[in-house]
């Protein structure tokens, strides 16, 4: 725990670092070029998970069967100020997982579904290509169907990091497709997801 907790600060850290650096290098070019006008996009969307981590079963539930393929939905909203590095915020919902369990004449489900609240950055690579990466924490949900119903609950420390590329639809409107990987690292869940995202210019 205490680790995690050590590698959290220290990622947070660096992040805060990178950016000061970034902004300072973008400033300089930007009072050399043509000032950009700040802009606020919202991102939002979905589409399809899959479970990348090693899942170990409750010892003594036979008969399981894992479905590690699922829905992910996404909800970003990023702050442009005018120069290459964005900063935003973003959460969304996704089901790590579901386990069928089958002891006798009784069955049941176990899933893990998760709501990420991260802060992220951003910048473009090439035109309408760019990169995501975010830290903040996973509010996980364990929800046991098995003679009975039981929810427990939990925070894990995490990131994500993804690449997308856009298609202007008009002068607001873009449609995305993302692939991006979400990581729980205290609770060691990833999920790898591909993503179709509509883009919503709000102002500039």
């Amino acid at each position: 725990m205490y680790t995690s907790k050590r590698v959290f600060l220290a990622v947070v850290l660096l992040a805060f670092i990178v950016v000061n650096k970034l902004n300072a290098q973008s400033n300089v070019k930007t009072n050399s070029n043509v000032k950009r006008k700040p802009t606020l996009l919202i991102y939002t969307g979905g589409g399809l998970a899959g479970y990348t981590s090693t899942f170990n079963p409750t010892a003594g539930i036979l008969n399981g069967k894992i479905s590690k393929i699922s829905g992910v939905g996404t909800f970003r909203l990023m702050w442009h100020p005018g120069y290459r590095l964005r900063l935003g915020i973003e959460t969304g919902y996704t089901n790590f997982y579901s386990y069928k369990v089958k002891n006798g004449n009784v069955s049941g489900t176990v899933n893990l579904t998760a709501i990420p609240l991260l802060i992220v950055w951003s910048m473009p690579i090439v035109k309408r290509v760019n990169i995501f990466a975010g830290i903040g924490s996973y509010w996980l949900t364990t929800h046991l169907n098995y003679d009975g119903n039981v929810k427990s609950k939990t925070f894990s420390l995490g990131s994500n990091i993804a690449l997308s590329y856009t298609q202007p639809l008009s002068k607001t409107l873009g449609l995305a497709a993302e692939v991006k990987w979400m990581n729980a690292f205290e609770t060691k869940d990833n999920l790898l997801s591909l993503q179709a995202l509509l883009v919503w210019k709000v102002f500039k």
